[in-house]
């Protein structure tokens, strides 16, 4: 989203059908949307703005300041009330409550459930962004317990970008960061706050979004009565504009990163956005589109490897950007001219006129199929309703108004690209910005006169004579030749059947085969008829014994090269890719099977697939030997993971959890030696492969999309219902593992030497089944609440406490809750005191009735969503975990009662039958020694 408009004169982009918009006579704006996708559920927005640009020396910091203090206490909502009456319906703060704050604008946001009580709920949603508008109470005691959270989200901020000090510029913006630094924050008082608020907090900076299952008219006069009373403010206030400044010529960053082992150089123009606020705004950026397209096509075709992109940065400017990488300084420098030169040449002289036609007819046919209409859900429509309150940016969905577009990008013009790569060039001469992420054999640091005399040398060089070669036109209609095995139509018996079972709640259907195949299908209602798969056995790589585990860890990826033995592997290759056909073999730790998709249409096909990759797979012997080369070139020396891990202190703290916790298996830490390289043999790894999935005992299939459940049911049975139950006994066991028994406390190396970042580990065994899993995830939520009332609301030690569970019902019942944050070195004492407090306390005191139905709540709503009619990946997902822990379909179709059964006492008697909290693991990151 940019923030300049262009092109005022043509046709307004149309706002979502349905969009209702307003303002009132006080400037308060508002935008309502009806949407059912999901249902029975509401999103609203409070769109104020107003940013950290705004403030003054003085105020530096509370933009951010105040989206914290919202939280904490209004006029109709004193202290945490107003996160309560969210959570009571079963919203969780930080994830469907939240707001953020940025340059130009503070969003507070958070949905509702309108299932029961909608009109109470309403109203207290409008009540609440009324409050945030004029009723925020900023009190000392909150404003000083509050500086101790921020102060530590400031010390875990990070940009994500290590050139971010040279892309955000010299402006304004880089002196009024969100987040403010530690001095700003310290400096904050309550008096400093209200000017700040009274100043900005006013109606005509103000947008209300409303969307959801709602009746617009309805939202719409509530809003008139809720908000008209608000006083409008001082009019002679306004924003500043959020622009990027940057010095003018050659701006350069360099950093050594002693991993790397190329250097990669970005060139960045930084030049004016446009805002699609109008048809020929859309027109104009899918221009800039297909130029890139085009310029990116003719330095692939010249063999000139380089990235080209236009993005929005910030504010008012896109980035033009250029990416090249080497490991010799003098042709990178060279290949950098030879870019500019062909860029220029674009400039002057244009594309071919059957190179343009190409390009110009592969963009309309693609721009087209983006124009099919697909479901959005509500939160998605706010995202883009935020960017049409701050910018007029708006999310173009008339399809008049598209078809016009895409006339207009028909009508374009060689000459018009040629036009924009001029302008953009020329805005180097204002500014280019040149990052330069350099390996250790680089030499000495780049320059910008040598980035300049190359950039010179290649605006003066001549332009070459370039002949375009057209490819051969493609088929209009891709006829693909059925392979004579997949075309295969076997015989359905029903006597392979020895049981089904539906599931009425769900739709799932259950098939058993007498062959102790097992067949999960999930129905779902995508538009496109197609669905997706997932199979699954015991026994995996755990199961392998530890001197064969490097001859065969790499089964899965060796099996896969091949295909199977009776179709050409480039033929089978063709027929899948045109039919959207995919299948990927998968051997896990404890578990093996396919992976895949295909259209219903093809449902026969695809299943015969799978049966022959199970009964004759192809060996591929010549790709396996190249792999093997690769290897035995590399062996004995230091791998990239390695080298990551050592500079990486979250990386190694996340593998001593999954070491401690048995997610990663001992043999697979080891590399494995040229001598065991070089005993690598493909047959032997297709007789594991082939012993691993011959037996069909305990196979379960899952499908879910969209397609004719009977059908179905007949293709999978007549195909996989004649294989024959295995003759061999099993020869595969797991192996045992042991939870440590002991308490633990490793520390890493932080290069932060104010912060510490921990990890509290504490584990057990379960029984496996559904109940017994939802009561580990409830106390995991009532963990998480106690976290952040504690020590974050209460004592102000972290910003962002979280507790995440993981659990694995086969092979052995573990479950480990992980409660991770960060604080300032000198809290950790009182972290851990607090900490061990409060889930003593748990085992001591059971929870309320209110706030377990409140998390119960929250359970059955995050399950309507996700598991909604449409959703087959999610379906899959959640149906592979469940089964492969140990829980039943029919457990699932009776969740709420399940859920339900869960009294206070029951979780009470968890906490103290799964916590042991004299033994737990302390993994931490600190330049602190907190062993003991």
């Amino acid at each position: 989203m940019c923030l300049h408009a262009a092109y005022p004169q043509s046709s307004a982009i149309a706002l979502p059908a349905g969009t209702v918009e307003g303002h009132l006579k006080n400037g308060f704006h508002y935008l309502i949307l009806p949407n059912s996708t999901p249902a029975s559920k509401v999103e609203f927005r409070l769109i104020m703005r107003v940013g950290s640009i705004q403030e003054t020396e003085e105020e530096k910091g509370c933009a951010h300041f105040l989206e914290h203090i919202a939280f904490g206490g209004t006029t109709h909502f004193p202290k945490r009330s107003l996160v309560e009456s969210l959570e009571k319906l079963g919203m969780k703060y930080g994830q469907d409550i939240n707001a953020l704050t940025g340059f130009d604008r503070t969003i507070y946001m958070f949905s509702v459930p309108i299932d029961k009580n909608r009109e109470a709920v309403i109203a207290n949603s409008l009540l609440i962004i009324r409050d945030w508008m004029d009723g925020l109470t900023i009190e000392a005691e909150k404003v000083e317990n509050e500086k101790g959270i921020i102060l530590e989200e400031l010390r875990s901020f990070d940009s994500g970008d290590d050139f971010y000090p040279l892309k955000i510029g010299n402006g304004l913006l880089s002196r009024r960061m969100p987040l403010g630094n530690a001095d700003d924050i310290k400096r904050i008082t309550p008096e400093i706050l209200t000017r700040y608020y009274r100043k900005w907090y006013v109606p005509s900076l103000a947008t209300l979004v409303v969307v959801g299952d709602i009746s617009p008219q309805e939202i719409e006069q509530k809003i008139k009565v809720m908000f008209a009373s608000l006083k409008c403010g001082s009019s002679s206030i306004l924003p500043h504009p959020c622009i990027l400044e940057y010095d003018t010529g050659i701006s350069l960053s360099e950093i050594r990163d002693s991993l790397r082992n190329q250097t990669r150089i970005e060139c960045i123009i930084p030049h004016t956005c446009n805002v699609e606020r109008t048809l020929d705004d859309v027109v104009q950026k899918q221009r800039r589109r297909l130029l890139i397209k085009a310029i990116s096509s003719r330095l692939h075709a010249l063999k000139l490897q380089c990235e080209v992109s236009d993005q929005w940065y910030l504010g008012n400017k896109n980035h033009f950007v250029l990416s090249l990488e080497g490991k010799n300084r003098k042709k990178l420098l060279t290949r950098m001219a030879k870019i500019v030169t062909e860029l220029h040449c674009l400039a002057r002289n244009g594309w071919e006129a059957n190179e343009w036609q190409d390009l110009k007819n592969d963009f309309r046919s693609k721009y087209e199929i983006q124009t099919v209409p697909i479901t959005r859900n509500s939160a998605e429509w706010c995202d883009d309703f935020i960017d049409y309150a701050i910018s007029g940016d708006c999310y173009l969905t008339d399809k008049i108004q598209q078809r016009k577009v895409w006339n207009k990008i028909s009508d374009t013009t060689c000459e018009d690209l040629q036009q924009l790569l001029n302008e953009w060039l020329t805005c180097k001469q204002n500014t280019m910005l040149v990052t330069c992420l350099s390996h250790p054999e680089f030499g000495t640091p780049l320059t910008k006169r040598e980035v300049a005399t190359a950039w010179e040398k290649g605006e003066k060089a001549n332009c070459q004579p370039y002949n375009y070669v057209r490819s051969p036109q493609a088929e209009t209609e891709v006829h693909s030749h059925i392979p004579a095995c997949l075309a295969v139509r076997p015989t359905f018996d029903s006597a392979y059947i020895a049981n089904t079972k539906l599931y009425p709640l769900t739709g799932i259907r259950e098939v058993t085969l007498k062959n102790g195949i097992r067949l999960i299908l999930k129905p779902t209602l995508q538009p496109e008829r197609n669905f997706l798969l997932t199979s699954f056995a015991p026994f995996g790589l755990s199961s392998i014994p530890d001197k064969d585990y490097p001859l065969l860890e790499g089964t899965a990826s060796y099996m896969d090269m091949g295909g199977i033995a009776n179709v050409d592997g480039e033929k089978l290759s063709d027929y899948l890719y045109n039919q959207g056909m995919s299948l990927t073999t998968v051997i896990e730790n404890h578990w093996h099977g396919f992976m895949g998709m295909s259209s219903s249409a093809n449902a026969l096909e695809f299943f015969n697939l799978i049966y022959e990759k199970i009964i004759d797979p192809k060996l591929n012997y010549k790709d396996f030997e190249e792999s093997l080369n690769e290897l035995l070139k590399t062996s004995g020396k230091e791998t990239m993971l390695e080298k990551m891990l050592k500079r990486d202190s979250s990386r190694l703290l996340t593998a001593r959890i999954n070491e401690l916790m048995g997610e990663t298996l001992p043999a697979s830490y080891r590399q494995p030696t040229t001598e065991q390289l070089q005993q690598l043999r493909l047959d032997s790894i297709a007789t594991f492969y082939k012993a691993l999935y011959s037996r069909q005992e305990g196979t379960t299939y899952i499908i879910c999309g969209h397609f004719n459940a009977d059908t179905l049911i007949n293709q999978f049975v007549s195909v996989f219902g004649r294989m024959p139950i295995s003759s061999k006994q099993e020869q595969w066991t797991y192996p045992k593992f042991r939870l440590p028994n002991m308490r633990i406390t490793e520390g890493f190396p932080n290069t932060n030497k104010t912060q510490t970042l921990f990890d509290y580990i504490f584990f057990g065994h379960y029984q496996p089944g559904l109940k017994n899993t939802l009561t580990l995830k409830l106390m995991c939520n009532v963990i998480q609440n106690r976290l952040i009332s504690i020590l974050r609301e209460q004592e102000s030690l972290v910003y962002s406490p979280y507790v995440s569970l993981k659990y694995e019902g086969i092979p052995w019942s573990t479950f480990y809750f992980d409660i991770n944050a960060s604080t300032d070195n000198e809290n950790m004492n009182k972290i851990e005191a607090t900490l061990l407090k409060l889930l003593r306390h748990l085992q001591e005191k059971e929870v309320s009735e209110e706030e377990l139905l409140n998390i119960k709540r929250s359970f059955l709503i995050a399950k309507r969503e996700t598991l909604n009619a449409e959703s087959a990946s999610a379906w899959r997902t959640t149906l592979t975990s469940l089964l492969k822990n140990g829980e039943t379909i029919a457990d699932f179709e009776d969740y709420e009662q399940q859920l339900a059964d869960i009294t206070p006492d029951i979780l009470h008697k968890a906490f103290n039958k799964y916590l042991d909290i004299e033994k737990y693991i302390l993994l931490y990151i600190s330049k602190n020694n907190l062993k003991k």
